[in-house]
């Protein structure tokens, strides 16, 4: 679990591609300490597992499924990514609840700019954009941006300048892919109420208001 609050941002120094996967490693900006074998660290917002640790950065695998639905498949030698360790108990919630499971990948379509500000409008298909609520949350390769507008085909959000300057989305221009991952608290509600959906054992809405909620 992370909380789309860039930490760190990477260097690609190398990419394997072998029998449809990728071996990636990377270089950490600022030095990182503690790097332990099978953490979890989110790679722009896809949580890949340390299989490696390396002087200066870490190694993971990536498999085809993951290159097939993020735009770590275009990913190669010489490219920054941002970098978000996994939460830990106590650790504070500055954005909102990310799991590194991408739903998908939108395109930048229109970059305006507001003083120190930038605005990005992200195209976004529809199984993404019946999550995209006003002022809710939304990460954008890893990082929790807050949704300002939302209009068909896509929707906006803002990136202030601590944002432009600790994350890769400075680098981004029209036309550029991004992950795009739901705010947790936008798709589960929605599945709570499907009938043959999982639900927690014993929780549903009938019984919540037996006890008076």
């Amino acid at each position: 679990m992370f909380s789309g609050i860039v930490q760190n941002q990477g260097l690609v120094t190398r990419r394997r591609d072998a029998s449809g996967q990728a071996r990636f490693a990377f270089r950490f900006k600022r030095r990182e300490k503690g790097i332990a074998l099978g953490e979890s660290i989110a790679v722009d917002g896809v949580c890949l597992t340390v299989a490696k640790k390396t002087n200066s950065g870490f190694e993971a695998d990536v498999m085809a499924d993951t290159l097939n639905v993020t735009t770590l498949s275009g990913v190669q030698a010489g490219g920054r990514v941002n970098l978000e360790r996994a939460l830990r108990a106590g650790d504070r919630i500055s954005g909102h609840y990310v799991t590194g499971h991408v739903d998908g990948v939108g395109r930048i379509r229109k970059i305006a700019r507001a003083g120190k500000n930038r605005r990005f409008f992200v195209e976004a298909g529809p199984a993404i954009l019946k999550y995209a609520v006003l002022k809710g949350s939304m990460a954008l390769d890893g990082v929790s941006l807050t949704v300002q507008e939302v209009s068909p085909g896509g929707f906006w959000v803002a990136l202030v300048p601590h944002t432009l300057a600790v994350t890769t989305l400075r680098e981004k221009k029209t036309g550029d892919a991004v992950n795009l991952e739901i705010d947790l608290m936008a798709r589960y509600p929605e599945t709570e109420q499907k009938p043959g959906k999982w639900r927690p054992s014993g929780l549903s809405v009938k019984a919540l208001k037996a006890q008076g909620f």
